[in-house]
C-alpha cells in the first residue's frame, strides 16, 4: 500500500469532513490508485499528489465511496499531464487527443483548420499559462475524458468560426451592456446615456489594473465556464478557497472601478452606488463580452 494517500486527501480537503477512517480510505484509494496507473503504463504519478487532486474534485459533502463513481483512470492522466510527465502527455496525444478529430467532424472544417483545433486543444490542454496550471487541472472526471475533450473541441471550433465570421460583438456597443431599459428609473438612464464610454473605460482599466491571479480567476469562471469545484482543482485548493477567491477578485474589480469613476466624473455618491450596481447585475455578461476580446 502507498503510504500517506489517506493524509494527503484530508489535508487537501481543508478541514472538510472525511465520513470514515483513515485506515478505510487509505485502502479505498490504494485501490483506486492501482486500477488508474494500470490503465496508463509507465505513467508514474505520485500517489499522495493523485490523493490530493481526488479531493479537490468532491464537494464538501460527498461520502468518500463518491470516489468510485469518477472516472479515475481519467483523473490520474488529467493529472499526470498537469504535472508536465512526458509519457503522461504521449498518451493524452496518442489515445485522447484523436477525438478532436470526431469532435469537430460534422462541422466540414477544412484540414488547416481541423489541425489549428487540434493545436489549440493541446496548447490549452497540456500547456499552463504565467499564472495559471494545464486546464487539464480542470478536468473533474464525472464523465469520460474524451468527452471532456470532444466538447473542448467542438467549442473552440465554434468560437473560431464565429471570431471569422465577424459575428462578434463590438467592444463599444457591449462592453458594459450600458442601453437604456424601459425599467430602469430616470437617474439611471441619465447615467447610461451620459456616461457610457467613461463607464467602459473605467471597467476596462479596472479589469487591467487587477492581479494576474485575479483576472485569470475571473476569466476562467466567466470566460471559460469553470464551476468552483473545477477552479479549485486548476489551482490545487479546496472549493471554498476558490470561491474567496472568485468573490475577492469581483470584488476587487468593483471597488477599482468606483475609485477610476470617482476620479473622472463628478457623481454623487449615490449615483455611484446606482452604476456599482448596475456593474454588479451584468457582471457575468460584461466580463464575458471584455475578457473574449483582450486575453491576458
Amino acid at each position: 500500500m502507498t503510504p500517506g494517500l489517506a493524509q494527503a486527501f484530508v489535508s487537501a480537503r481543508e478541514g472538510s469532513p472525511v465520513g470514515e477512517p483513515l485506515a478505510t480510505l487509505e485502502e479505498r484509494l490504494a485501490r483506486g490508485l492501482s486500477t488508474a496507473r494500470a490503465a496508463w503504463p509507465g505513467v508514474e504519478l505520485d500517489g499522495a499528489r493523485f490523493a490530493a487532486h481526488l479531493a479537490r474534485h468532491l464537494p464538501a459533502d460527498s461520502p468518500p465511496e463518491a470516489l468510485e463513481r469518477l472516472h479515475l483512470a481519467d483523473l490520474y492522466l488529467a493529472c499526470a499531464c498537469a504535472e508536465g510527465l512526458p509519457l503522461a502527455h504521449a498518451a493524452f496525444e496518442a489515445r485522447v487527443l484523436p477525438e478532436v478529430h470526431v469532435a469537430v467532424a460534422r462541422l466540414k472544417l477544412p484540414p488547416s483548420s481541423v489541425d489549428e483545433v487540434r493545436q489549440l486543444v493541446r496548447q490549452k490542454m497540456l500547456v499552463p499559462g504565467p499564472d495559471t496550471p494545464a486546464r487539464l487541472a480542470a478536468y473533474p472526471g464525472t464523465g469520460p475524458l474524451s468527452g471532456w475533450v470532444r466538447a473542448a473541441a467542438l467549442w473552440l471550433a465554434l468560437d473560431m468560426q464565429r471570431q471569422r465570421s465577424n459575428q462578434d460583438v463590438s467592444m463599444e456597443d457591449s462592453t458594459l451592456s450600458l442601453l437604456v431599459d424601459p425599467g430602469d428609473d430616470p437617474e439611471l438612464v441619465y447615467l447610461k446615456t451620459t456616461y457610457r464610454a467613461e463607464f467602459n473605460t473605467a471597467f476596462t482599466q479596472a479589469l487591467a489594473n487587477l492581479s494576474p491571479r485575479e483576472r485569470n480567476t475571473l476569466r476562467l469562471k466567466y470566460l471559460d465556464g469553470l464551476s468552483i469545484d473545477q477552479l479549485g482543482a486548476l489551482y490545487g485548493v479546496h472549493r471554498a478557497t476558490a470561491a474567496r477567491w472568485v468573490v475577492a477578485a469581483q470584488q476587487a474589480l468593483l471597488e477599482e472601478t468606483r475609485r477610476l469613476l470617482t476620479e473622472r466624473l463628478r457623481l454623487t455618491g449615490s449615483q455611484l452606488d446606482s452604476v456599482l450596481r448596475l456593474i454588479s447585475s451584468q457582471l457575468d455578461v460584461s466580463l464575458s463580452r471584455l475578457l473574449r476580446s483582450r486575453i491576458d
